[in-house]
């Protein structure tokens, strides 16, 4: 019966791990969502800084949604790589 205890207890770790990882994701990824609602292009580059170019601006956006697997509407001018994003 004792051989049981060590896998027993390896499982419950890694569920703890897991648990708190989720948990950990889920509540970045609400707090995410709040503070970047969805925008249109037309928001978008009215947040952008004046004299930007719409085509570079709206393309960017693309690239940083598409590679970051984040929504296309939730990616603001004011979005940061590291601190909203996760990309260092």
């Amino acid at each position: 019966m004792e051989h049981f205890i060590i896998p027993l207890l390896a499982a419950l770790i890694l569920f703890g791990v897991f648990f708190v990882c989720f948990y950990s994701t889920k509540r970045e990824s609400a707090y995410f969502e709040k503070r970047f609602p969805p925008i249109s292009d037309v928001e978008f580059m009215a947040r952008c800084t004046p004299g930007a170019s719409p085509d570079v601006a709206l393309r960017v956006r693309r690239i940083v949604a598409e590679r970051l697997g984040v929504e296309y509407e939730r990616i603001h001018p004011s979005t940061r790589f590291v601190d909203d994003l996760g990309v260092d």
